[in-house]
């Protein structure tokens, strides 16, 4: 091996720190978007569901290139393009063109999670790959722990257009330094196919049955994970009367319990469910379930510690998924083909992650958050079918394949 997993790790787990820090921590700071532009609620929603516009429509395209170029070059190139979106977001003052820069800053952050993901299946064993995937993948819900706490910072001192560009800088230093440290082995250097032929093995991907399914429980727990993101803060300010500060706490103890989500879940899908991923999904649907519920009771009555232990079970279980499904996808792609299923299914994710926020903010906006949490909440439920069937079937093609073996 070139060098360790766990540098190769590190590497991208570090990337993925840099180049999510705006986007989880976009709840943060649209207080102070509110506040510039005397936005809506539905606005509200917009700003980062808008970010997921260009992920949606890039994220299949970017799994294919991760098959095609290697995930050395596409991590340097996504980082670059995120980086100066941001930059450019900073400098115009006109809220649209905003949302415009922030579309393409998705187009970006559409790589983050296919690129790297070659590397955490070729080099770590099966028993380890959900472990490892989860420590990669707490890289996000860190980015919110860390962003949380920074973007506001900066917008109070310094205007939301510094906090915007910081975060544009950050991920163009740290992706750049991931892709030139990171020494690829030869094995994961990319095919050097026709785009006919990695449509075609994107089409055939797209077909099968477990990932279908997988992606059917990820859509309903992105669409928990990305509301948190937009409205958690929000909720408690407009419903229980927090302060901009406080309900700012609270959302980053959050991601601290997503981090560590992140990480026991992967160990979890390794050493308890023994390599399933598809049962300790169904898990968190129903954990996140009760969870989102909880929320619509927020009222000025709650308690802050309540409030705070409620949103860490809240991060750990909407949050602290993603990794286990990431790499259940990535293994049914297999090492070449990896960047396709996550490009198909992220694309769906992705789909689900931008009409949600908007959604929830329209139907917060007629009829109260508490109703529009309370609908999510069966939302998240209703994922537990898809991921007991995507177990069945998954059990099956093991059994077969060791027959055949």
């Amino acid at each position: 091996m070139p060098e360790s997993p766990y540098e190769v790790l590190a590497l991208f787990a570090g990337a993925m720190v840099a180049a999510s820090i705006f986007s989880v921590a976009t709840g943060t700071i649209t207080p102070f978007l509110k506040t510039a532009f005397n936005l809506g609620q539905t606005q509200l929603g917009m700003v980062l569901s808008v970010e997921l516009v260009g992920a949606l429509l890039a994220t299949a395209m970017a799994g294919g290139l991760t098959d095609r170029f290697g995930d050395k070059r596409v991590v340097l190139w996504s980082g670059w393009f995120m980086g100066v979106a941001l930059i450019c977001a900073s400098l115009v003052r006109d809220f649209h063109w905003i949302l415009a820069w922030l579309a393409l800053y998705g187009v970006g952050y559409a790589a983050v999670t296919p690129a790297g993901s070659h590397a955490i299946v070729f080099f770590f064993k099966k028993d380890m790959r959900g472990f490892a995937m989860g420590v990669r993948q707490c890289g996000v819900p860190l980015a919110g722990v860390i962003g949380s706490l920074l973007l506001p910072a900066i917008a109070i001192h310094f205007g939301y257009q510094w906090s915007i560009a910081v975060a544009g800088i950050v991920t163009i230093v740290a992706c750049t330094a991931a892709s030139m440290l990171y020494r690829e082995p030869e094995q994961l250097h990319g095919e050097r196919i026709s785009m006919r032929a990695m449509l075609a093995d994107m089409l055939r991907i797209s077909s099968d049955a477990r990932l279908i399914l997988l992606t059917l429980t990820s859509m309903t727990l992105v669409a928990a994970q990305m509301t948190m993101f937009a409205f958690l803060a929000l909720t408690l300010t407009n419903e229980a009367g927090y302060t901009i500060s406080l309900a700012v706490l609270v959302f980053t103890i959050s991601q601290a319990a997503a981090v560590a989500g992140r990480i026991i879940w992967g160990w979890i899908s390794d050493n308890i469910f023994h390599g399933s991923r598809s049962l300790p999904l169904a898990v968190v649907c129903v954990m996140g379930s009760a969870c989102v519920f909880c929320v619509s009771l927020f009222s000025t009555h709650t308690p802050f510690w309540e409030a705070c232990a409620l949103a860490a079970l809240l991060g750990f279980s909407v949050e602290g998924w993603f990794g286990v499904a990431v790499i259940g996808i990535a293994e049914i792609g297999g090492e070449e083909h990896s960047g396709s299923a996550l490009g198909v299914a992220l694309t769906a994710i992705f789909f689900s992650a931008f009409v949600a926020p908007t959604l929830f903010g329209a139907i917060a906006q007629a009829f109260g958050y508490s109703f529009a949490w309370r609908g999510l909440a069966v939302l998240v439920l209703l994922g537990i079918v898809p991921a007991l069937l995507s177990s069945t079937i998954l059990r099956r093609f093991a059994d077969r394949a060791q027959r055949t073996a």
